[in-house]
């Protein structure tokens, strides 16, 4: 496509729709043009920052029609922050904006007949605010003390946060209380630039059911220091474990550590969902957004049926929908390669007292040729992978020893409509329903039904 515009070019542009990472696009003269903080049907005015091959980038330079559902965002740091998208959106839009993302995947990356696919709507869970669980937040050196926060947008420049309102305000108070006793105990942040400093992230958690803190500080080294200052955080309102993990590679992007180690109160916490109850450890998986969770996990109950018997839950983390799904069948087996989490399944299935529930240490496609190799027969598996998606082996092995019911739980529209792409060679694609379980976001989370074709169906 012939280039049809220059850097700092003004033009005016009508915002069609909202792209993955909820930047606006509109198009100049078929030329796609991307631009954070607009929403269709906007009409803006924008100058062109950068140029690339069949796409351009602009910034606002004024709105000159306002949509409707355009709102004040709420937080001061919106904008700057790299952590929320979609804040000058009122929250029912954005529900329909991420249903309209949703299929735009399904229709990009897959050959299905979009008219005979299910889309179902949002069901809005009344909590667009303080709803995060836990935040893993970096830290950074000033002249009064530590700070932490969130980064900006494709930046590794600290946006000093001090309250973030999508997490749970006691989130936010710990947190500042946890700074302080960082500086009150010399406890400097990692700067990678001189490679000194000990502090790299604060990782906080808080049960919904129990409502105990579990706080974990990344750090490069041990330090005699830590020692007493886990003491007086375990002093602060609702902190019953404190720990460190220790990331020394200042170029891991991983946020912790191979292992961790408790220095002051419980190993774990407790969290529930309905009857079921988990305990957690600083590693071990679970879903940020509990309340969101758990409504998610009431409608994939539905998906069941009185014929299925056995069920696998591949990436299953802490074992949180296997042991939750356990009473609807005779066997479950759950899977995960992270070895922390599997300890916390297991821990889980016992504090539960179920027996019929196995999990197992492994990448999913070893684990699941493992369980084929020793004849064990699986009627549904219901998975959650990363935002990478399926990987090929796996995919492979699901097509080659197809099981009779999928459910795929996602939280990337393009790597899940790629997957289906595949999949649907040898599944019906039953129903597609959002769950918002990051509002505020641009982040799609779906649940995907998919139902093995009859014989006759998969050769046509």
């Amino acid at each position: 496509m012939q280039q049809q515009l220059e850097k700092h070019q003004e033009v005016l542009i009508t915002i069609k729709k909202i792209g993955i990472n909820g930047e606006g696009i509109g198009y100049y003269k078929r030329q796609a043009v991307f631009v954070d903080g607009v929403i269709p049907p906007e009409e803006v005015v924008v100058k062109i920052t950068e140029l690339h091959r069949g796409y351009a980038v602009g910034e606002i330079v004024r709105v000159k029609k306002k949509a409707f559902y355009r709102m004040v965002p709420f937080c001061p740091h919106y904008g700057t922050c790299g952590g929320c998208q979609l804040q000058h959106v009122k929250y029912e839009e954005q529900l329909r904006l991420k249903e309209d993302l949703l299929k735009q995947a399904f229709e990009r990356y897959t050959n299905l007949d979009l008219a005979k696919v299910r889309f179902l709507s949002h069901t809005p869970l009344n909590t667009p605010r303080n709803y995060r669980h836990k935040a893993s937040m970096p830290v950074r050196n000033t002249g009064s003390g530590l700070v932490t926060g969130l980064y900006k947008k494709s930046s590794n420049d600290l946006v000093d946060v001090k309250s973030c309102p999508v997490q749970h305000d006691t989130i936010n108070q710990t947190n500042k209380a946890v700074l302080e006793i960082c500086d009150e105990h010399d406890i400097y942040a990692f700067d990678p630039q001189d490679m000194r400093g000990l502090l790299r992230y604060v990782v906080t958690r808080i049960s919904q059911a129990s409502q105990e803190i579990q706080v974990t500080l990344v750090v490069t080294i041990y330090n005699h220091a830590l020692k007493s200052a886990a003491k007086a955080i375990l002093e602060l309102p609702g902190v019953v474990s404190v720990a460190i993990s220790k990331n020394h590679d200042a170029k891991n992007h991983e946020i912790f550590g191979d292992t961790f180690e408790v220095l002051a109160g419980k190993e774990s916490i407790t969290e529930s969902m309905g009857d079921i109850h988990y305990t957690l450890n600083p590693k071990a998986f679970y879903q940020l957004n509990p309340k969101a969770a758990y409504a998610m996990y009431q409608y994939i109950a539905t998906l069941f049926d009185n014929h299925d018997q056995t069920l696998l839950d591949l990436y299953t983390g802490s074992g949180a929908m296997a042991l939750y799904f356990a009473d609807k069948f005779k066997q479950v087996y759950g899977i995960d390669n992270a070895i922390a989490s599997i300890q916390s399944a297991n821990e889980n299935k016992k504090i539960n007292q179920i027996d019929h529930v196995h999990f197992y240490h492994g990448d999913a496609y070893t684990a699941l040729k493992e369980l084929y190799r020793q004849k064990k027969s699986v009627d549904v598996c219901v998975f959650d992978p990363p935002r990478t998606g399926l990987d090929t082996q796996l995919m492979d092995l699901l097509m080659r020893k197809p099981i009779k019911k999928l459910i795929y739980v996602s939280c990337n529209p393009s790597t899940l409509a790629k997957n289906i792409k595949d999949l649907s060679r040898k599944y019906d694609v039953k129903s597609v329903m959002p769950f918002d379980m990051f509002p505020q976001t641009s982040h799609v989370e779906s649940i995907v039904l998919l139902s093995l074709k009859t014989a006759q169906q998969r050769y046509l």
